[in-house]
């Protein structure tokens, strides 16, 4: 069973700002899920989050990405990273109305770079979008928090 965790969010981001610093943030909620060791973001976007009728833009899709893979990589490593790479692919379209979720989970660890993946979940479970990144540690070098 899932043991989901709320995160903080981080005050002035696009995404995840709940504390009013920033009124153009999406104010979405973060999770961690201590059981799978994912970050999940579940959403529902409106028509102003779309490029195309009722299509979610795809650089919002992107973001939504990074961002689960960003916290992801600070709920491994105890620590920010920068994206340094991003790949993403688009298997159909987001669209506005219905209910997502992100998740964003770390694959591999090593001395100067995270590997994180990331997709778009719908509520039937199909996979909407999907990405991989690597992220350089903030400060200089990647650890797991069980390295510490």
């Amino acid at each position: 069973m899932e043991r989901l965790v709320p995160l903080p969010g981080s005050p002035g981001c696009v995404i995840c700002d709940n504390n009013a610093s920033n009124p153009r943030s999406l104010k979405l909620c973060l999770f961690w899920d201590e059981t799978n060791r994912q970050v999940r973001i579940p959403c529902e976007a409106d028509e102003s989050w779309c490029g195309y009728d009722k299509v979610v833009h795809g650089g919002i899709v992107a973001a939504l990405l990074d961002e689960a893979m960003a916290w992801a990589v600070r709920q491994h490593t105890g620590d920010w990273a920068f994206t340094a790479e991003c790949s993403l692919r688009f298997k159909q379209p987001v669209r506005a109305g219905k209910a997502y979720t992100v998740i964003g989970g770390v694959s591999a660890a090593g001395k100067r770079k995270i590997t994180a993946y990331g997709c778009v979940l719908d509520a039937e479970g199909a996979v909407a979008a999907k990405a991989s990144a690597s992220f350089l540690p903030a400060k200089g070098r990647a650890k797991l928090r069980s390295e510490e």
